[in-house]
């Protein structure tokens, strides 16, 4: 058995070495994309610290590819810059080019007070605080009493409630504070939780501070620090000897774990939330092939084997409650499968549960395609799980935007490999967000009704399409932001803004925001389009207009520019001017502009100006909308 370790880890670090190999042949011939790939499947080959580190300070000799930027900061009390080549590592994988800011350690206070400091000139995105508890108190391991301890727990509320102030006023970034965390023995051993001076309930009060003061902040987030070392085992994760010997804390399995989590935040920030779970059946979904053993035979149920399937399509529903739509694509017999699904007593998901089924004999690869076209969102935006790794490494091949999952073979592990994802994750959760599943139900009876129409004019009039079209308000903005940062295909523009700036448009006199709501005599859609205008001295210039992708076709954004174009009109504005920037993914804003009856005015770098005179020209609503605008 030895010997077989032995040999296994020799063709381990025999396949790392020649990945290196590979590396700097195409380092030396200038082939910058291949090297940067060469290096992502090398730290996949082997995710050890020195690897990681290799192939961050690589990265900065080969110069970059192009991909989409993110700037990171880290601010702490102690020496984190080992975080960052995990953290590099993290961002590659997930399609982003990082740049970091790591400020000389324990000079926190001094980079957020000081306006000229490296922090505000670097203009980061993102901003990691880690303060550790022992840096925050010192006395936190000399037996503090009951008062020390109070007095201790304000200031350190105190001490993080005006970093955060102070950030805000200066900076847009998304603020994320590590929570502190006591790691150590207590000095009251068992004793601890039942004394007044307990160290385990003060730190769970102090974190509780921290939450709810940074709970009221749209911007701000605890990261459960604890939780995090938890998976690495907080003894394994937490070094004595890296803090005395160079004031570092966390080992290198930790920084792996805290990189892999500090993604939650990046990439809903970047709008790199996955939109859609696409799963298999038989060996996915229930244990066995219902073909062969019948609904009856599947492994489904609340003992072993069978429960850890019923816990996997829990974990499944419960990311529909923030909007992830879930779709069936599998190789199957629809008679054979949908008694399962309709009737199963132990099923968790039902048929109305998923937004698209796919139950047939073709290729995966062309299932999702259309998946992706009948729910109208880019195959970038899927999760694809199946228990069968042919069909895993088909999609890889064919449909690499997918995120393709390699499910273990032990489904006991299903639940926790989905949850271990970063994909899901949501800055705010809206209404429509909570609404997303009933609504593409909705969507189905539309279609339906599409079908049957003699004519699309008549299919439009039979919606009885009601839109609301107002200012934005401050409940507004969580929304608006995630449409910004996620929408791509009807976006004029794709300027990406975060709650600070859509706060600031909102509340100021020379930015007009406007939000768009649809609702049909199926549902509502919500709050589905949004456009931003800025006042200038001859004209309004619009900056964005983005419309969602459940209402493109139903000239809701007429209705929308309309809006603009009366309240041009109303304040003797002598241009209306509509910016386009294209981009690989909004074709279908292309020709906004021309067929309301812009002039193209011309063109920068990419960025055309088309101009309307609103005291001449017109912009009718179409007649199957019932338009309502409230406000000014």
């Amino acid at each position: 058995m030895e010997e077989q370790r032995d040999h296994r880890k020799k063709g381990a670090d025999d396949e790392v070495e020649a990945q290196r190999l590979v590396y700097r042949e195409l380092k030396a011939s200038g082939r910058t994309a291949e090297a940067h790939a060469a290096l992502n499947r090398l730290v996949e080959l082997d995710p050890s610290g020195g690897t990681a580190t290799f192939a961050h300070r690589e990265r900065a000799k080969l110069g970059e590819v192009g991909e989409r930027p993110v700037r990171i900061a880290i601010l702490s009390s102690y020496v984190l810059d080992p975080l960052v080549p995990f953290l590099d590592v993290e961002c590659r994988r997930a399609g982003l080019t990082p740049a970091f800011y790591v400020a000389p350690f324990n000079q926190y206070t001094q980079e957020v007070l000081n306006p000229s400091s490296g922090l505000y000139a670097f203009g980061p995105e993102i901003v990691f605080v880690a303060l550790d508890l022992e840096d925050l108190f010192p006395g936190v391991r000399r037996v503090p009493s009951v008062d020390d301890l109070a007095k201790s727990r304000a200031e350190i509320r105190g001490t993080v409630a005006g970093l955060v102030r102070e950030l805000h006023a200066r900076s847009t970034a998304l603020i994320v504070v590590h929570e502190p965390t006591f790691t150590g023995s207590s000095p009251h051993g068992i004793l601890d939780n039942r004394r007044g001076d307990g160290l385990s309930r003060w730190t769970e009060d102090v974190n509780r501070d921290l939450a709810e003061d940074l709970g009221a902040q749209a911007h701000a987030f605890l990261l459960p620090l604890r939780q995090v070392l938890g998976r690495a085992g907080n003894e394994r994760g937490q070094s004595r000897k890296l803090f005395y010997m160079a004031r570092m804390r966390h080992t290198d399995g930790a920084l792996r774990e805290l990189a892999s989590y500090s993604m939650r935040y990046v990439k809903p920030l970047k709008g790199l939330t996955r939109k859609c779970v696409v799963v298999d059946l038989d060996g996915t979904l229930w244990g066995g092939v219902v073909g062969e053993v019948g609904p009856d035979g599947i492994q489904l149920g609340p003992a072993a084997p069978g429960i850890e399937f019923v816990d996997f399509q829990e974990a499944l529903l419960n990311l529909t409650k923030r909007g992830i739509l879930l779709a069936v694509c599998s190789k199957n017999n629809p008679d054979d499968v949908m008694p399962v699904l309709r009737e199963h007593k132990h099923m968790v998901l039902r048929e109305e549960h998923f937004a698209a089924v796919r139950i047939n004999w073709r290729n995966k690869a062309e299932n999702l395609r259309e998946i992706a076209e009948e729910l109208n969102i880019g195959l970038d935006s899927f999760v694809f799980l199946d228990d069968n790794p042919v069909e895993r490494e088909l999609i890889r091949q064919m449909l690499p935007q997918v995120l393709t999952i390699e499910l273990p073979r032990d489904a006991s592990q299903y639940r926790s490999t989905l949850e271990s994802l970063s994909d899901f994750e949501l800055l705010a959760l809206t209404k429509e967000d909570e609404q997303r599943a009933s609504q593409y139900q909705a969507n189905r009876q539309r279609q339906a009704l599409e079908l049957s129409s003699g004519s699309l004019e008549d299919y439009l009039h039979s919606l009885e399409i009601r839109a609301e079209i107002a200012r934005a308000e401050g409940h507004h903005v969580p929304r608006l932001v995630q449409m910004l940062n996620k929408t791509n295909q009807f976006n004029t523009t794709t300027r990406r803004y975060q709650t600070p700036e859509i706060e600031r448009f909102v509340a100021s006199p020379d930015h007009r925001v406007y939000v768009l709501e649809v609702a049909d005599r199926f549902g509502e859609h919500g709050l589905v389009g949004s456009a931003i205008v800025r006042r200038e001295r001859d004209a309004w210039r619009i900056d964005n207009v983005l419309l969602s992708c459940r209402v493109m076709g139903l000239s809701v954004e007429t209705v929308l520019l309309k809006r603009i174009y009366d309240a041009a009109r109303l304040h003797d504005a002598a241009r209306l001017v509509g910016e386009f920037i294209p981009t690989a993914k909004n074709g279908p804003t292309a020709d906004f502009y021309r067929r309301h009856g812009f002039q193209l005015a011309g063109e920068v770098d990419g960025a055309q100006a088309w101009t309307l005179d609103p005291r001449v020209d017109r912009i009718e609503d179409p007649a199957w909308i019932a338009v309502k605008t409230t406000g000014e």
